[in-house]
């Protein structure tokens, strides 16, 4: 199984997917300052557009020939609102139409990726993301109308997106790796993607003030195809299929013999609604039940809060920033070194003097709470880059929640519950973002920090759903339920039957590394 695998192939996609991201993730700022350029209050105004991939940035000369505008009645000001609604608006029609194939993609091919193959789901998002930057540059060199980038958007979401390619190959190094190298090897790829969005991030800001987006846009195609070309090459499509389905034909084998009375696999709509009645009460302890829902209710709102991310670029761009694509560039950098330094530093210290895994997240949304406000008043660039420090702990509920669906779940619905879970967090993602740019674009004129105090007022409800299930693990006790698992089944019923079968004990590293709003992101 491990010499199937070739980590270097694994390695190399990582790093150029996540070059590519940083690049995508750059698109906002050309939006804007494309009208910018195109203000009715500015049309008078001298501001050169860069009419080919040579030239300057679009960014760069707004900063030069445009003061930021303080004072709202201003015709700069009057111009940077104009902009950011503008831009606020599109980005709410470009992530709605984006969510809404997302979620049912991630759905059907995370459902199905055992039948399909994993070579083709994931050359499926990498085809989208070329069929998106070639729609992106073609708006660009032939002046196409704003709804071809909700189209791209589309297009993108059908093929399931750069998320579902990010699952599909942490499940690659988990089901092609022995146990013993797993943990270094996922260390490896998180170091990778880290590093590279860091450093991508400072480069990428400093060049669109040299050259402009153009070049970057093309680049992000060429680096898409040969992401294509190494999947083809290097990813076989039978690996994971054929230790799936072996996985599955034993684990009902050893049903059918233990237990007579209960259905093996099921297959075509029931298969399809599986996910939804893995959480059922019936299948566990209340105590376990309660602190599921509980699991589930907190990470749907993280997920939702942390989506108020799409618009904090307008927030950059807005007064009294008016930040450049260069100090952008600089912020994303350091606040990626930061967050991944301070957060496992804080990890550790907490997990080594007993703190409890629903404590940590409660911290977390303090965290959230308290940064977000910060941010929100700050009037300096200090503060901002000062904010970071807290930030930095705010993260928790993202990778705590697979650690503690693990010790509730039996191995076998963990699979299952992945797929949920997988399909929750594409839900919130689409509905948060949306939502935020859409409020944004609507509160910016009477204050800037709205959309910001709003998240941070959202952060009270997983704060206290934590609390909860604190208090729920710890006083609860269980109801005299007891839920044998199926191996406990097997092992005491078949043993002398099937000696040689033995279910591999990967669910749980699927689930305790597939967070999927990070970024392989993973």
């Amino acid at each position: 199984m491990t010499s199937s695998l070739n980590i270097y192939a694994i390695a190399a996609i990582t790093f150029l997917q996540s070059l590519c991201g940083s690049i995508l993730a750059v698109v906002g700022q050309y939006i804007y300052a494309f009208y910018l350029k195109n203000d009715p209050f500015v049309s008078n105004m001298t501001l050169t557009m860069p009419s080919n991939t040579s030239q300057s940035s679009i960014l760069h000369p707004m900063n030069n020939n445009m003061t930021c505008g303080n004072d709202s009645n201003t015709t700069t000001s009057q111009a940077q609102i104009w902009a950011q609604q503008r831009s606020a608006d599109l980005f709410f029609w470009i992530d709605l139409s984006n969510g809404i194939p997302v979620i049912i993609m991630t759905y059907i091919l995370g459902l199905y990726t055992p039948k399909l193959g994993v070579r083709f789901v994931a050359l499926l998002p990498m085809l989208g993301t070329v069929i998106q930057l070639a729609i992106w540059l073609a708006i660009i060199y032939l002046h196409l109308a704003d709804y071809w980038w909700i189209i791209s958007s589309i297009i993108l979401g059908l093929t399931g997106s750069i998320g579902l390619l990010n699952l599909v190959l942490m499940l690659i190094v988990i089901e092609g790796t022995i146990e013993s190298k797993r943990s270094s090897r996922i260390v490896l790829i998180v170091s990778i993607t880290t590093s590279v969005e860091a450093g991508a991030s400072f480069v990428i800001g400093y060049y669109i003030a040299w050259r402009g987006f153009i070049d970057l846009f093309w680049a992000a195609l060429i680096l898409q195809l040969i992401s294509i070309i190494i999947t083809i090459i290097y990813i076989k499509p039978s690996h994971v299929k054929l230790q799936t389905r072996e996985i599955s034909e034993s684990t009902a084998s050893l049903l059918t013999e233990s237990q007579d009375d209960i259905e093996t696999s099921p297959s075509g709509w029931a298969h399809l609604f599986e996910v939804f009645t893995v959480f059922a009460f019936k299948h566990r302890s209340r105590k376990k039940s309660i602190s599921i829902y509980l699991t589930m209710v907190s990470y749907a709102f993280n997920v939702f809060i942390g989506s108020s991310a799409a618009a904090f670029l307008w927030y950059l761009l807005n007064v009294p920033f008016c930040w450049s694509s260069s100090e952008i560039g600089n912020y994303t950098a350091v606040s990626a070194i930061t967050s991944a330094v301070f957060s496992l530093l804080g990890m550790r210290i907490l997990t080594r003097i007993g703190v409890s895994d629903p404590f940590i997240c409660a911290i977390g949304y303090i965290c959230l709470s308290t940064s977000t406000i910060w941010i929100a008043f700050a009037q300096h660039n200090w503060q901002m880059y000062a904010a970071l420090a807290i930030s930095s702990f705010s993260t928790y509920q993202d990778s705590l929640t697979w650690s503690m669906l693990s010790k509730w779940l039996e191995p076998h619905e963990r699979s299952s519950a992945f797929t949920f879970f997988t399909e929750l967090n594409a839900v919130m993602y689409a509905l948060g973002s949306s939502f935020f740019n859409w409020f944004y674009a609507r509160t910016v004129v009477y204050y800037r920090g709205t959309t910001l105090l709003f998240a941070a007022s959202l952060a009270i409800i997983p704060f206290i759903l934590n609390i909860c299930l604190l208090l729920v693990t710890r006083y609860m006790t269980d109801d005299g339920y007891v839920q044998v698992s199926i191996l406990e089944v097997d092992i005491e019923t078949t043993s002398s039957d099937l000696p040689t079968v033995v279910l591999p004990e990967t669910d749980s590293d699927i689930i305790d590394l597939s967070n999927p709003s990070s970024s392989l992101l993973i």
